[in-house]
């Protein structure tokens, strides 16, 4: 006789699952390992590949600014010229631009000059050069026989009398108070104080002395402080 079973009065029997085989928990980590390694490896290589870019176009610059500089005392305008802009085609900085206003300048390309000289300061942001582009304004400015020369030279003289000037100062003050410019006298006087204050201000950078050490209120980082020079 057959003895029927109803579903409700069924046990449900709870099977256990089947133990998890160990060597795929093995591969899942190992694949987590290799994942998280090749995204390190990727962002390493990145950077890796930055500073080597940063370091390629910095020693560009710096080739293009030095062979510059050195053409232009040996009077060579046009190799001057060609690394000046090798110089700023990697990296946009002011200083390329007041190069290459004065090689400008040298060659009577004065509103070529004027347009540069004008972008340099624009884009000056207070560091030591900034002397040299007011210095070079004046000069295009008064070589063009424009009205803003003696005022440009005006601002000259005021800012180098906070710095230290050399004597030579008097002589161009002198000029911007009379309106009797001799250009070539006062390219000549401008280029050696500019250099001064520039070797002078190297010299700080280089070593930590000399007028910016900052030993008194009057010299040091009172106007000048890391590269730059307060106005």
């Amino acid at each position: 006789m057959w003895k029927t079973i109803y579903a409700g009065s069924m046990k449900i029997l709870n099977v256990p699952r089947a133990p998890r085989h160990e060597g795929s928990k093995s591969a899942r980590c190992l694949r987590k390992s290799y994942t998280y390694f090749s995204f390190l490896t990727f962002h390493c290589f990145i950077l890796f590949f930055m500073v080597s870019a940063c370091s390629t176009t910095h020693y560009a610059y710096s080739k293009g600014m030095f062979n510059g500089k050195d053409a232009l005392k040996r009077g060579d305008y046009t190799g001057a010229k060609l690394s000046f802009e090798d110089a700023y085609q990697n990296d946009k900085s002011p200083d390329a631009l007041m190069y290459l206003a004065i090689v400008e300048y040298k060659t009577n390309n004065l509103d070529s000059a004027e347009r540069l000289i004008r972008a340099a300061e624009t884009m000056n942001s207070g560091n030591y050069h900034y002397l040299r582009i007011l210095g070079y304004k004046a000069l295009i400015f008064l070589k063009k026989s424009s009205h803003q020369g003696l005022d440009a030279l005006d601002r000259y003289v005021a800012f180098y009398a906070l710095h230290d000037p050399l004597e030579s100062i008097n002589d161009v003050h002198a000029m911007a108070r009379s309106g009797n410019i001799d250009i070539s006298r006062l390219e000549k006087l401008i280029e050696e104080q500019v250099s001064w204050y520039e070797s002078d201000v190297e010299l700080y950078m280089r070593s930590g002395v000399g007028y910016y050490d900052a030993r008194d209120f009057f010299g040091g980082s009172f106007r000048f402080h890391g590269g730059g020079t307060f106005r």
